[in-house]
């Protein structure tokens, strides 16, 4: 699993050891922050729907496909605008049509649909964009490097790490400053309490998966610039993704976050100590975390569970 491919930055020949240590440091936390925001939209599906969704992954691939028409035709900002809007709706339309039909279903039977519609999508992706990949430039103005002092680092790493961290920050603000936010928060803990308390929890599924969808669409869109983007990339990031919730905990916020931060650096930190085993040791991460807490970090009883 490569999300940020050339994982090793440009750096100076007289570079230290521990400023090389330092520079992969940095690495891993901008994969870890990409990370994050693919798997917070996981983790409230989880949470609040009851669902494993392992059609998330293809949900970030169409992200950015969407992202290299559009900016090919209006520029990166409209692609990051419209392309998650435009996931957004496309999961809102897989939620009515075909996922309600499976709640209080067994879960497994969610999994196996979500896992056909993934198929599907990514078959659909090869009809209308080609089997090849194809790469998306940085937008200009941060296209090149910039020297930190010690290394050189690509700019668009640093837009990448900072539109995640942002993203990640307005998702908590909804979450714990409104309403409405409140419900999906507390549906992540009890989804049937809170439709016992009269909220309307059909209209809240709906939502959740909407907003969970347009989630991995804007984590696509950021992404695609730093890696191919190709019809199997949904492949990569949905596992990273089921990792990092079972690590945080089944919707948990903050546990999203530590664990995605987690994944990341391990990863990036095994390519510099150990780089025939850094596909596995997130994987490895995840068996001695759960040996600790079985419900991840800070997770509570969930599906996984049952």
């Amino acid at each position: 699993m490569r999300l940020l491919p050339a994982c090793r930055p440009y750096r100076r020949i007289d570079m230290p050891d521990a400023f090389e240590f330092l520079s992969q440091g940095i690495n891993g936390v901008v994969m870890g922050l990409l990370l994050s925001t693919i798997a917070v939209g996981f983790t409230l599906m989880l949470g609040v729907i009851g669902i494993i969704n392992f059609a998330h992954g293809i949900l970030f691939a169409l992200g950015a496909y969407f992202a290299f028409t559009i900016k090919s035709l209006f520029g990166f900002w409209a692609a990051l605008i419209l392309s998650p809007i435009i996931v957004g709706i496309i999961g809102i339309i897989i939620e009515r049509l075909a996922i309600k039909r499976m709640y209080g279903k067994d879960v497994l039977f969610c999994l196996l649909l979500t896992f056909g519609i993934a198929m599907s999508v990514e078959e659909l992706i090869r009809m209308v964009w080609g089997k090849l990949g194809h790469s998306i430039a940085a937008p200009s103005f941060v296209s090149g490097s910039i020297d930190l002092g010690f290394m050189l680092y690509s700019k668009y790493r640093l837009l990448l790490a900072g539109l995640s961290a942002l993203i990640l920050f307005l998702v908590w603000l909804f979450l714990e400053k409104t309403s409405y936010g409140a419900v999906v928060k507390a549906g992540a803990q009890d989804s049937e309490m809170v439709g016992v308390l009269g909220n309307n929890i059909n209209r809240l599924r709906t939502f959740v998966f909407g907003f969970g969808s347009a989630l991995a669409g804007i984590a696509g869109v950021i992404a695609a610039p730093l890696w191919s983007v190709r019809p199997g990339m949904g492949n990569d990031a949905i596992m990273p993704a089921f990792v990092i919730v079972v690590l945080g905990g089944v919707g948990s916020f903050w546990g999203t976050v530590i664990g995605g931060l987690a994944v990341g650096l391990s990863i990036s930190l095994a390519v510099m100590f150990l780089p025939r085993v850094s596909d596995l040791v997130m994987y490895i991460l995840a068996a001695v975390v759960l040996l600790f807490w079985p419900r991840g970090i800070m997770g509570e009883k969930s599906l996984l569970e049952e």
